[in-house]
């Protein structure tokens, strides 16, 4: 082989070698493009839901979003699809600027849902004497099914509370839980009156209830829960 077709076998290589790398960086860019386009559809349409949920609740939104997150969806989907046939020659900084542009957008749309998420969330919270709760069922009275209800509600209020954006039905739960809590509230007062439940807890403290405290409404509210012969006198 002379040295000249040595040299030309050499800069064929270089072309080839050349062409791959510019190939390869190429199926790059568009993979972390195609991944990032990914990415926005499947956010935009979870704001989406979100944006659907709040809005049966009334809740505050930027006006200007909403009603573009469906179009903007439809775009990412046919460039999604564009993708794939894309010339290797191709020019991407249209389609970087078209990506980066959807990012923003979905970023305001998110700050919006999240914004007006967080305020349905903050409603005030019945609040439940658990303690009281606890100490009739140590005293005998069966309050199982109020307990059971205030912590199924507790748990649905924590599972909302640590979700950013609002599933589906998720302000019917947000509502659900917080009337089960209050009606948890009701039933307890509706079963002891503060007079007699501050009669039943001191009875389970060290120091106990004054004999004084005894009064024949106590007695007689503690015969109808029928837990009086579960309260003894004691000599101090």
């Amino acid at each position: 082989m002379t040295l000249i077709e040595q040299v030309q076998r050499l800069r064929v290589a270089a072309v080839a070698a050349h062409d791959e790398d510019k190939i390869n960086r190429r199926t790059g860019e568009l993979a972390g493009q195609a991944e990032n386009v990914e990415t926005l559809i499947e956010t935009i349409q979870r704001l989406s839901r979100g944006v659907t949920e709040l809005r049966t609740a009334h809740a505050a939104l930027d006006t200007d979003l909403g009603p573009q997150a469906p179009q903007l969806a439809a775009n990412l989907h046919a460039l999604a699809e564009m993708l794939p046939s894309q010339d290797a020659d191709a020019p991407l900084q249209a389609l970087k600027v078209h990506v980066k542009a959807a990012d923003g957008f979905v970023k305001g749309l998110r700050k919006s849902v999240e914004q007006a998420w967080t305020a349905e969330r903050n409603r005030e919270v019945p609040v439940v004497n658990e303690d009281l709760v606890a100490t009739l069922s140590k005293s005998g009275i069966d309050v199982e099914e109020i307990r059971i209800k205030i912590e199924k509600a507790q748990g649905v209020l924590n599972i909302l509370n640590n979700r950013a954006v609002p599933e589906s039905g998720d302000v019917a739960r947000l509502t659900a839980a917080l009337e089960s809590l209050q009606a948890c509230g009701k039933q307890i007062a509706a079963l002891v009156d503060p007079v007699l439940a501050r009669v039943i807890t001191g009875a389970q403290e060290a120091a106990g209830t004054p004999l004084s405290a005894f009064t024949p409404e106590v007695l007689t509210g503690l015969s109808r829960l029928g837990i009086l012969d579960r309260f003894w006198v004691r000599l101090r």
